[in-house]
């Protein structure tokens, strides 16, 4: 496969040519922030997060394919500013603070936010979290909390590779993941809950999981 190389916050790296800016520059230990990205699904670029400066325009990386040359800063005051407002705007509406989650110490949100130096309360003073939505628990193998859902499509699009079962409902920020009642369609892979890269599907207790068949 072809090689090229290009510059990421001043470091030379050299990556196949059918590579992305951000599996690029994660592949060679160079942090950018992303919630919808899995290395295994085709990039979506609903987060708005993986931004980047690529000769002054900002880009999403997770859809930029490299080229020769390129010159790439992960961080811009542009950048900065644009990424901020994005992750302000998921924070204020994540419902419930993380004590307590289970994806609490290994939650993608909240290593972007420790990332971005993010003031939860601040956030929470310019838009209060609205009522606690009611937890999902009729799939037979995980609960889906709504509250906790950063609507990265992640599980939508891993379930789409396997079965089909898991689809959005609502609209905007009323947006949630269901199986529209139809449960029996699950594998029960456990590929959508290793997936989610916060705490919004939860394995019931005693639940083994079968292995994938894709």
């Amino acid at each position: 496969m072809d090689k090229v190389t290009l510059n990421i916050d001043g470091l030379e790296v050299v990556t196949d040519k059918e590579t992305t800016v951000l599996q690029t520059a994660l592949n060679n230990g160079i942090y950018i922030p992303h919630l919808c990205y899995h290395p295994d699904l085709k990039p979506t670029g609903v987060c708005r997060l993986c931004m980047v400066d690529l000769d002054g325009k900002v880009v999403i990386s997770c859809r930029t394919p490299v080229e020769q040359g390129m010159v790439v800063k992960t961080r811009s005051p542009v950048v900065d500013m644009v990424r901020r407002i994005n992750i302000e705007i998921l924070v204020a509406n994540h419902h419930v603070t993380c004590r307590g989650c289970p994806g609490s110490g290994r939650c993608a949100l909240q290593k972007i936010m420790a990332y971005i130096r993010i003031d939860r309360k601040r956030v929470r003073r310019l838009r209060p979290a609205k009522e606690e939505l009611p937890l999902d628990n009729s799939n037979p193998f995980f609960d889906y909390d709504p509250n906790k859902c950063v609507l990265c499509e992640i599980c939508v699009h891993t379930c789409e590779k396997i079965q089909d079962g898991l689809k959005f409902v609502g609209r905007g920020y009323s947006t949630k993941i269901t199986f529209f009642g139809d449960s029996s369609r699950c594998e029960s892979c456990g590929e959508c809950v290793a997936r989610c890269p916060v705490g919004a599907l939860i394995p019931k207790e005693d639940v083994v999981f079968q292995e994938s068949p894709g």
